[in-house]
């Protein structure tokens, strides 16, 4: 599993690449990227797909549609699925009910086969919905229709899992219940752990960008450093 990507849509190309390690190194492995479907907008997913049709790489791109880009509804984005646009790179897609986990499960077994056998890439939209706000800072109430909220919750991709293990005779009385607090655990162990951590050193962002000695990034952090030292070493003002 590769380090989080910041920039929106960028790890599409990370996986393209790693999925065209793969092909010279003649593995047995498949790279899977997931991204929103605000990041269908961004040009490195249309890159990253030119790429891996291009040379035919072990790739899933798994796209989340959650219909909203922060506040921008999936319809100023796309005025057809978003799984249709694929098959103009030369990659076929598949538009699957992303609240169904069986379903999801089902599509993502078939792609990684035909990813293994030689294949190529597979584009799948998965059809969700955001419950929650995008970020701390949001307020969805200012752009979407609580009745919207309140048909998807209905479609909870949880809810209707356990449903149906109920209805086979596979879900036992207290494991819903034992996950749940299992799940709330981890998140404030999670949690903690993030709040307890030291705060970084600004120059860590030159570690780890190359696998072996670059002359050009010593010389920028070395540049860095001094600028960053200059501040300490800057005459303090006194009162006016």
């Amino acid at each position: 599993m590769a380090t989080p990507q910041v920039i929106i849509g960028a790890q599409t190309l990370h996986a393209t690449g790693y999925a065209m390690g793969i092909i010279n190194d003649g593995a047995d492995a498949v790279a899977v990227t997931y991204f929103g479907d605000g990041a269908t907008s961004q040009g490195d997913v249309n890159e990253a797909m030119v790429f891996a049709a291009s040379y035919q790489a072990p790739v899933v791109f798994f796209c989340q549609n959650n219909h909203w880009a922060i506040s921008e509804p999936v319809g100023l984005q796309a005025h057809v699925p978003i799984a249709r646009r694929a098959p103009g790179f030369g990659i076929p897609s598949v538009r699957v009910d992303g609240n169904d986990v069986l379903a999801c499960l089902a599509v993502t077994r078939e792609a990684l086969a035909r990813a293994r056998s030689g294949g190529g890439p597979t584009f799948i939209e998965a059809v969700t919905y955001r419950m929650g706000p995008h970020t701390t800072a949001d307020d969805p109430t200012r752009y979407r229709d609580a009745n919207e909220l309140e048909d998807w919750a209905a479609r909870d991709p949880l809810a209707r899992l356990a449903a149906l293990l109920d209805s086979l005779g596979l879900l036992e009385a207290d494991y819903s219940d034992s996950v749940k607090a299992k799940a709330d655990a981890v998140a404030a162990e999670l949690r903690e752990g993030c709040l307890s951590m030291a705060e970084p050193v600004p120059s860590d962002v030159f570690r780890h960008v190359y696998s072996a000695p670059n002359t050009e990034l010593d010389r920028q952090q070395d540049h860095y450093e001094r600028y960053l030292a200059s501040f300490a070493q800057a005459p303090q003002e006194g009162p006016r």
